[in-house]
């Protein structure tokens, strides 16, 4: 279980952090937000999609890793094999949270519980005297560099569905272990037929804010889809 808590002088002085490609915390978790700037690179190995929040209806990208609820292929085990793998993987065990709803002022948290914590090994956060360490002043730049890149999805996929190109489908797949084929729901693509039919003035608009390399890799991503399948048949004949 996770124990966040606010990273403090006194009760992390002494704390080191390692590095791990360990993901299997995300064992249970088939969907996996990305960011709009790093859906390019994605795509080599995971099929892009777009989920919509119930409560807000904002639309996030999500790369599916598992074609079943609660089975991540990628993380059953604390060996990353894939080539690429999301920033958000490589966050924990800090993370940054806002001080209030209103102001943008933020302070970094640590997972107390996460086995890259210790006394023992790793890359101090702080040095003796109390100051930040070279190593944390990094990491925070990295994670702030992260939410300036959530803010900045959340405005490629508002401008998306303004545009009226975010269109829900199902996507319907065949596993060797059932003669039945397997629909999945709630998920929704850039379409081919609106992006087309854009008028010259909101396809150049596109062009300006440089999402075309966006639309086009989520396009290509969907080929990706038969991988998934290929590691879910895997997965299924080892159980």
């Amino acid at each position: 279980m996770a124990k966040i808590v606010p990273l403090s002088t006194e009760k992390h002085l002494n704390i080191k952090l390692t590095h791990s490609n360990d993901f299997s915390r995300f064992s249970k978790e088939h969907l996996i937000p990305v960011l709009a700037r790093e859906i390019p690179s994605l795509v080599a190995e995971f099929p892009i999609v777009f989920v919509k929040n119930g409560e807000t209806g904002q639309f996030i990208p999500v790369a599916i890793m598992g074609i079943e609820p609660e089975v991540n292929l990628y993380c059953q085990s604390n060996q990353w094999d894939a080539p690429i793998s999301p920033i958000g993987f490589s966050n924990a065990p800090l993370s940054i949270a806002r001080t209030s709803e209103e102001g943008d002022n933020v302070i970094v948290c640590i997972d107390e519980e996460s086995p890259m914590v210790s006394e023992a090994e790793g890359n101090r956060l702080f040095t003796d005297e109390g100051e930040r360490s070279e190593y944390l002043t990094a990491r925070t730049n990295a994670l702030l560099d992260v939410a300036a890149m959530h803010q900045q999805t959340q405005a490629v996929c508002q401008f998306l569905a303004d545009k009226n190109l975010l269109v829900s489908q199902q996507l319907t797949i065949k596993l060797e272990r059932s003669e039945q084929k397997i629909n999945i729901n709630g998920v929704y693509l850039i379409d081919d037929k609106a992006l087309n039919e854009l008028s010259d003035e909101d396809f150049l608009e596109l062009r300006k804010k440089g999402l075309l390399p966006i639309v086009y890799a989520h396009r290509a991503s969907l080929n990706q889809m038969s991988r998934l399948i290929a590691k879910q048949n895997q997965f299924d004949k080892l159980q």
